[in-house]
C-alpha cells in the first residue's frame, strides 16, 4: 500500500510541478503511432542518404519485434573517416525518434535499451567515429578527421542517418525528435543544439557542459599532488570529508534529509578537518577552488562542490599516493596523459613539463586545444535553435566528481543573462541533489533519465515548460546493454557494473527546480522530508 500511494503522489506531483500549459506552436511536431511500412533489410533501405552504407538490418523479438540497422558514415575534409551508428525501429512504434550519444571516448556502438524498445522509440546511437579503443582513451586526438567527428560531426551525420531511416521505414515524414546523453554524450548533444538545431526538436544535455580545460584542471591536480605525495587524500579520508560537509551543511535548505541542495552554500575552513594535514588541505582547496585565470591568460576551470566528494577521492587523486602506475593512477588525469601524448608527442609529462603559473603555457594549451575543437560552447550559440522553436534541458549531478557542476550553472546563468526571460521558452537548466557524474549518489534519484525525457516530451509536444520536475527513487536496475542508463559504466568512467543496493530504500519524491530556484524545505514540523509535497522551488543558487 505505502509503494501504491507513493507513485499515485509521484504521478499526481509531476503534473502540478509543470508550469501552467502554454498555446504549443503550431509547428510542434505530433507524436503518432504508427508501424512498419518497409522490410527489415539492407538492401531495400536504400533512402538513407550520400555517404551512408548500411551494413545490416536484423529482425529482432525480445523485449518486442524490432528491426536493428547497423551502418557508418563516411566523412572527410578533415578525413576520411568513418562514424558508426545503430537504430533499433520498433514494429510497433511510439511516433518518436531518439538518439542517445555514449559518453567517455565513445568508440563503441550501444546495444538500444530495453525500456526504450518497449516503450515503442525508434531509438539510435552512434559512436561517433573516435575509434577509440579504451572508455578514456583520447589519443584519437592527433587524427584530424577523428578528431572532428567526435567533437561535433559525428553525432550529427549520425543523426541526419538514423532519422532518413526512421523516415523511410514508417513512411513518415516528420516526428518528434529528441536527443540526449551524459558526459561526453553530453558535450555531443549540446554541440547538436548550438552547431545543428534542426537534428532535433528537444536536447537533453548532462553531465556538461566542461571545457577542454577541464582536462588542464585534471592535470593541475595531479601535478599538486605528485610533487609532494604528502598531499594525497585517501579515498577513506575523503569519505570522512564528505561525512564532514554534510554533518555542517545539511540543514541549509531547511531540512536534514541527507543532502544538500545548495552546494554553492559549503564553505571550507581549515578548522573543520582537524584529520588533514596542512598538506593534504592544500589539495582539497585546490579541489574546491579549480583553476583560477591568471594574467595573461584565461585559460581556467571551476572547482568541485564537495557536497558529497567520496567519489571524487580515487578518481580524481588515484587509489594510492604518488608515484602512480596505470593501476593507482587518477582516472582523470589518466585521460588528460592520453590526449596530450597524442597531441603535444609521446615524451610529454604534465606532470614534470607543465608549468601552471606561466600565462605562455597556458595559451600554448588554448592554442592545442582550439586546434583540434576544444568545444568553445557559447549561450549565444543557441540564436538559432531559440528561432527554430527548439528546445534545451541541462542537467547536472549536484556532486558530480568528475565534471564540475559550476560548468551547468555557469552556463544556464549566461543563457539567462543573454536572452532574459524570453529563454524560459527554450532553456531549463537543473542540478539534481546528491547525484555524481550522470548516475547514483547516496540518497539521489534514481529515474533522472526517464523523467527528464517525459518532461521534454510534454514541453515540445504540448507546450508545457518544465519550472520543476518530479523525481523518485524507485528500483532502477543498470542495464549493461542500454544507451538510456547514463551510468558511470556505460559513459566510461568505470569498468565495473555499480552494485545494486541490497535492499530498496525508503521510498521518496524529489522536486527538482529549473535554475536558479533550489528547492528549500517548507513543511511543518514533523512533516516528512522524504515527500516532495514538503518541498518548494523558493530558495536561489547562492552562486
Amino acid at each position: 500500500m505505502r509503494q501504491r500511494n507513493f507513485l499515485a503522489l509521484a504521478s499526481a506531483t509531476l503534473l502540478l510541478s509543470m508550469a501552467p500549459a502554454v498555446a504549443a506552436p503550431d509547428s510542434a511536431p505530433a507524436a503518432t503511432p504508427g508501424e512498419a511500412a518497409a522490410a527489415c533489410s539492407a538492401a531495400a533501405m536504400n533512402w538513407a542518404g550520400k555517404d551512408v552504407e548500411i551494413r545490416s538490418a536484423r529482425p529482432f523479438t525480445d523485449p518486442t519485434p524490432y528491426c536493428r540497422v547497423d551502418g557508418i558514415v563516411r566523412t572527410d575534409d578533415p578525413g576520411p573517416n568513418e562514424v558508426g551508428f545503430m537504430i533499433a525501429l520498433p514494429q510497433r512504434w511510439n511516433g518518436r525518434y531518439l538518439m542517445v550519444i555514449p559518453g567517455g571516448s565513445a568508440g563503441y556502438i550501444v546495444n538500444p535499451s530495453r525500456e526504450h524498445i518497449r516503450a515503442g522509440y525508434a531509438v539510435a546511437t552512434t559512436d561517433k567515429g573516435s575509434h577509440s579503443t579504451g572508455a578514456l582513451d583520447m589519443s584519437f586526438r592527433a587524427n584530424p578527421g577523428r578528431s572532428e567527428d567526435y567533437a561535433h560531426r559525428g553525432a550529427h551525420v549520425a543523426a541526419v542517418a538514423t532519422q532518413a531511416i526512421a523516415r523511410g521505414y514508417y513512411a513518415r515524414a516528420r516526428m518528434p525528435r529528441y536527443i540526449m546523453g551524459c558526459s561526453g554524450g553530453g558535450v555531443s548533444t549540446l554541440m547538436e543544439a548550438e552547431r545543428y538545431p534542426a537534428d532535433a526538436d528537444g536536447f537533453i544535455v548532462g553531465g556538461a557542459p566542461s571545457s577542454a580545460y577541464v582536462q588542464t584542471f585534471w592535470a593541475a591536480i595531479a601535478q599538486h599532488v605528485a610533487r609532494d605525495p604528502a598531499r594525497w587524500i585517501s579515498p577513506a579520508e575523503m569519505t570522512r570529508v564528505g561525512q564532514v560537509i554534510m554533518e555542517r551543511f545539511d540543514g541549509t535548505d531547511g531540512a536534514r534529509d541527507g543532502l544538500i541542495w545548495d552546494p554553492t552554500r559549503v564553505r571550507l575552513t581549515r578548522d573543520l578537518f582537524p584529520f588533514l594535514s596542512d598538506a593534504q588541505y592544500s589539495t582539497l582547496e585546490l579541489l574546491a577552488g579549480g583553476l583560477p585565470a591568471i594574467e595573461g591568460s584565461e585559460v581556467s576551470a571551476p572547482g568541485y562542490w564537495l557536497a558529497n566528494p567520496s567519489l571524487l577521492g580515487p578518481i580524481g587523486l588515484g587509489t594510492a599516493p604518488p608515484p602512480w602506475d596505470a593501476a593507482t593512477r587518477p582516472p582523470l588525469f589518466g585521460s588528460t596523459v592520453l590526449s596530450m601524448k597524442a597531441l603535444r608527442g609521446e615524451d610529454y609529462d604534465a606532470l614534470t613539463q607543465m608549468d601552471f603559473a606561466d600565462p605562455r603555457a597556458r595559451e600554448a594549451e588554448r592554442a592545442i586545444w582550439d586546434r583540434v575543437g576544444g568545444y568553445g560552447y557559447d549561450p549565444a550559440h543557441l540564436d538559432a535553435m531559440a528561432r527554430g522553436g527548439g528546445k534545451l534541458m541541462m542537467w547536472a549531478g549536484a556532486s558530480d566528481e568528475a565534471i564540475p557542476p559550476a560548468y551547468t550553472a555557469d552556463y544556464s546563468a549566461g543563457v539567462r543573462a543573454r536572452y532574459g526571460a524570453a529563454s524560459q521558452d527554450f532553456f531549463q537548466g537543473f542540478l539534481v541533489p546528491g547525484m555524481f557524474h550522470c548516475r547514483g549518489g547516496e540518497g539521489s534519484p534514481t529515474d533522472v533519465s526517464p523523467a527528464l525525457l517525459e518532461a521534454m516530451q510534454r514541453w515540445v509536444e504540448e507546450g508545457r515548460r518544465p519550472t520543476e520536475i518530479l523525481m523518485s527513487n524507485r528500483p532502477y536496475a543498470l542495464e549493461l546493454n542500454s544507451t538510456s542508463n547514463t551510468a558511470m559504466y556505460v559513459s566510461g568512467m568505470s569498468t565495473r557494473k555499480p552494485a545494486e543496493a541490497p535492499e530498496a530504500p525508503a521510498p521518496r519524491s524529489y522536486r527538482i527546480c529549473a535554475l536558479p530556484a533550489v528547492a528549500q524545505f517548507t513543511g511543518a514540523a514533523g512533516s516528512d522530508v522524504r515527500d516532495a509535497r514538503n518541498w518548494r522551488c523558493t530558495g536561489r543558487l547562492s552562486r
